[in-house]
């Protein structure tokens, strides 16, 4: 399940940034790649704003599955989690990614997919590398890192387990920034596996401006 319902609020764009260009692709066609590849991935579930449904029609492959997005994020991943129920047979595991993740590789999903049978649910982090400071009114002091982690999709999960944590969110109108949260908010644990530094989120000007820097770096050792 592939999230790209948001919009470019902090990309300053009035359009979603998905769309916008990354080399000669948007960056959502390089978010989906890897997927649409990897031989572990039998559907892709990809959630879309009804206002872009059209243009994401013209440039996605027909093979992908179009949902209707939900206002946040996680209302997307809950409504193609109910599509992706409708399957026969439904599907042992569910991978969660942002479309904002344009460069994902085939063995960071290898590595979420074998960690998701063992452990059940997964994430991808990466340690923190600045120094980190709480600043409250009062005064500013360094946090400890060792223990501190950037959390990375895709995501991986049992589809049971993602599907008991999602329909009790809807039910108790939790809110959550991921899907791992979810998971834990209904008593499941979740496991790390390292994540990967290209694979950034874009989610501003300079992040687009890095992912371009990626690909070119890429294109020159090929």
């Amino acid at each position: 399940m592939i999230v790209a319902a948001g919009q470019g609020s902090r990309m300053g764009e009035q359009h979603n940034k998905l769309l916008l260009p990354l080399g000669t692709s948007t960056i959502l066609e390089f978010s989906i790649e890897p997927f649409l590849k990897h031989t572990g991935i039998r559907k892709i579930f990809l959630t879309v704003a009804s206002q872009d449904r059209r243009v994401f029609e013209r440039i996605i492959p027909k093979e992908v599955i179009l949902v209707e997005g939900g206002k946040r994020r996680q209302d997307s991943v809950h409504n193609a989690l109910l599509r992706v129920l409708q399957e026969k047979p439904v599907p042992e595991l569910v991978l969660v990614h942002d479309g904002a993740r344009p460069f994902c590789s085939t063995e960071l999903i290898d590595s979420i997919l074998a960690a998701t049978l063992e452990h059940g649910a997964v994430i991808p982090v990466i340690p923190l590398v600045d120094t980190i400071r709480r600043v409250t009114k009062e005064k500013t002091e360094v946090v400890e890192r060792s223990e501190l982690f950037a959390v990375q999709t895709p995501q991986g999960f049992r589809t049971e387990l993602l599907k008991d944590a999602s329909m009790q969110a809807v039910a108790n109108n939790w809110t959550v920034t991921d899907d791992a949260s979810l998971v834990e908010k209904s008593g499941g644990r979740v496991a790390t596996v390292e994540g990967e530094p290209q694979n950034i989120k874009i989610t501003t000007s300079a992040d687009l401006d890095r992912a371009d820097w990626i690909l070119n770096s890429k294109n020159n050792l090929s």
